[in-house]
Formats: structure tokens, sequence, C-alpha cells
């Protein structure tokens, strides 16, 4: 007898279709999100890591300049600007590479040769900062020497921001008659709202902004006109910050006060609680004070 062979049909029905299908979106829905964290997390690392090298960079600075930190470019074609904007400018010969003043997650861009994306802003406290006496054309002084910062480890030097492009390759960022400029001057501030300098004018603008997310646990007064991108900071919540020490950390953005110099080491951030001796709103906290991690006073 002549047995026949017959082929028989293998197939997946349509549920093991749909229980296949759903196992992969189960799995795309864990997966994807320990990615995106992994690869925000190296983004960070590698920011942190830049902040290290120019911290490197303006240690050399200072040791060029008696132990002062940069004043920033003062006064430009007569006139003054903001006390600390175009800082990068004259740290950039110490660093050489232009590449390490932009964070990896700032994804902001601007065209041009001369707009270099910087991602970092200077703390304008560092700087003595000509009063309101003083006219436009009185000369912005020289950052204020190292010794006589209070407490360098707890004292904000660079913290993270986006919108800026500046002229980097030029130590004067293209200021002087003959050169070139970029959109604006690598930027400086306090950490307040609207206090955040980088036009190269004496104005502030929302286009130029703060990748903290809020600091000092402050609110906007006006969220759709706050110089803050973002409520969290562009690094998984939170920011990194170079410390007037040379260290370089992460932070949330309410664990840094924002402000004026404190009058006083001890004094809370506008005085609260309240002490003798301290001034009230949009000061920072005293290095000796406990309600923050860090802090834009350098007192």
């Amino acid at each position: 007898m002549k047995l026949t062979l017959q082929k028989s049909a293998c197939a997946f029905t349509l549920i093991e279709l749909l229980v296949v299908i759903a196992l992969i979106s189960i799995l795309a829905a864990i997966l994807f999100p320990v990615y995106a964290t992994t690869r925000d997390k190296a983004r960070q690392t590698a920011c942190l890591t830049d902040l290290k090298q120019i911290g490197l960079g303006l240690e050399l600075y200072l040791t060029d300049y008696d132990d002062h930190f940069p004043g920033g470019l003062g006064i430009v074609k007569n006139e003054r600007i903001w006390a600390g904007e175009g800082w990068a400018g004259q740290c950039k010969p110490y660093t050489k590479n232009t590449e390490i003043y932009s964070c990896p997650s700032d994804s902001r861009s601007l065209s041009g040769p001369f707009n270099f994306k910087v991602s970092y802003g200077f703390n304008a406290n560092m700087i003595d900062i000509p009063g309101e006496e003083d006219d436009e054309h009185t000369p912005t002084p020289p950052g204020f020497p190292r010794a006589s910062l209070n407490s360098p480890p707890r004292s904000v030097l660079l913290f993270e921001v986006s919108g800026v492009f500046a002229n980097i390759a030029d130590p004067r960022e293209g200021a002087d008659e003959g050169h070139q400029s970029g959109k604006n001057y690598s930027a400086s501030a306090n950490g307040l709202d609207n206090r955040l300098y980088a036009q190269r004018d004496w104005e502030t603008r929302t286009e130029n902004q703060y990748a903290t997310g809020y600091l000092g646990g402050r609110l906007p007064h006006d969220p759709h006109a706050t110089q803050f991108a973002l409520p969290k900071g562009r690094h998984t919540g939170g920011s990194n910050y170079l410390l007037s020490d040379g260290h370089a950390k992460w932070s949330f953005g309410d664990g840094v006060s924002s402000g004026l110099n404190a009058t006083l080491p001890g004094c809370y951030q506008d005085n609260r609680p309240p002490r003798t001796g301290c001034q009230d709103e949009f000061h920072a906290e005293g290095t000796e004070a406990d309600g923050h991690q860090s802090t834009f006073s350098i007192r």
C-alpha cells in the first residue's frame, strides 16, 4: 500500500497574534523609558564633565588674574552691559575647546559662524555690580577675589541656561570694533526671574532662559513671561552646577537658593525665618544657613 503524507499548514491564530502584539507592547512600554532615562543620564554625565573642564579653565584664569573671578565685558562701545556678560570669552583661552560650553541636552541652535551655543551662565554675584548712583559709562569692576568668598563649596559659580549664542572664540566675544559678535554675549544672572542677562544691551529678554527649573522654591510672577524654560531642570528634573571651589554637582532647582548676595552668612532666603541684620525680598541664603544645598550668595 502506498502511503501519502499530507503536509499540515502551521499558522498563528488571530488570538495568538494579538497576544504576541500585546507582549511586545508591554515590553516596549517597560524598556523605552529605561532607555530614555539611560540616555538622559549619559548626557547629564557628559554635561557634568564639561562643567568640570570649564572649572579647570577658570582655575587657570584665576592664577593669571591675581585670584579674581572674571568680570565680563563691562563696557562695550562706550556703553555698560550687565556685569558678568562675556565671561565665557574670557575663559575660553584657558580651555581651548568651544564644544565644552554646549550641554548635550541643550537642543536649541542658531545658524551662523559666530553663534556658538553657550549652555552655562555665570553667577553675577561674583562681581561688585555698579550701584544706582553709577551711570551706564561706569566700568564694571573685575570679579571678586576668591578669598572674599565665605564658603566656596556652597556658592554657585556656573549654572545651566538655554537660548544663548555668543562668539566665544573671541576673548571679547566680538564686542570690539572690527570684530563680529554672535546674537548674544555669554550670560550672567543671580538666579532671579527676569534677571538673566545675555543681550548685547542693558535689557533682559525671555528668549534667554534658565534650564535649572525654578530656583530656590520661587514661582514666577507670570508663567507666560518667565525666563525659566520649565518648572524642572533639563536633566531628570534637575540640572548641573559648578561651585566656586571647582567641584560640579547635580541638584534640583529648589535646592539652590537664588537672589542677591545675603547680608550675612547666616541669613535665610528672603529673611525667612527672620534674623536681625538680614534683608528681605530677593536675597539668597547665606552660606552658613541650612535651608538649601547651595546658594547664589558668596557670603
